[in-house]
């Protein structure tokens, strides 16, 4: 049975969506819909955390790829937080981190993306 667990909180300016379980075919839906309703109601400066994040497959990068796009198309930007060793192969393969910032931990992240968010809104 696949399962992902979701839940989102806003720290600072950003909105943080926790990805929990198995990010694949079964589920990439579920996340693109649950990163969607985030961003309708904290706005596109979007972090996700990854640390219980197991296993991702394509279908997840797709969904990663596209809320990239998102974002960025709503004047925002996403970052990436606290990935295994697994989903770091996955990410790195594939050279998402050259687009997508990743970060040690959710809170190097919003420290990151405060920082971003005022520089984009001074300039």
């Amino acid at each position: 049975m696949h399962r992902l667990g979701l839940s989102t909180r806003a720290e600072s300016r950003s909105v943080i969506v926790a990805i929990e379980g198995e990010l694949d075919i079964a589920t990439a839906d579920d996340l693109r819909e649950h990163v969607q309703q985030a961003m309708d109601e904290h706005g596109p400066w979007l972090i996700l955390d990854l640390s219980a994040l197991e296993f991702m497959d394509s279908s997840g990068l797709n969904v990663i790829i596209s809320t990239y796009r998102s974002v960025r198309e709503a004047g925002g930007a996403l970052s990436l937080a606290a990935l295994n060793e697994r989903v770091t192969k996955v990410v790195r393969l594939v050279g998402l981190h050259r687009q997508v910032p990743v970060h040690q931990n959710v809170t190097a992240a919003v420290s990151a993306m405060d920082a971003l968010e005022a520089k984009s809104q001074a300039g």
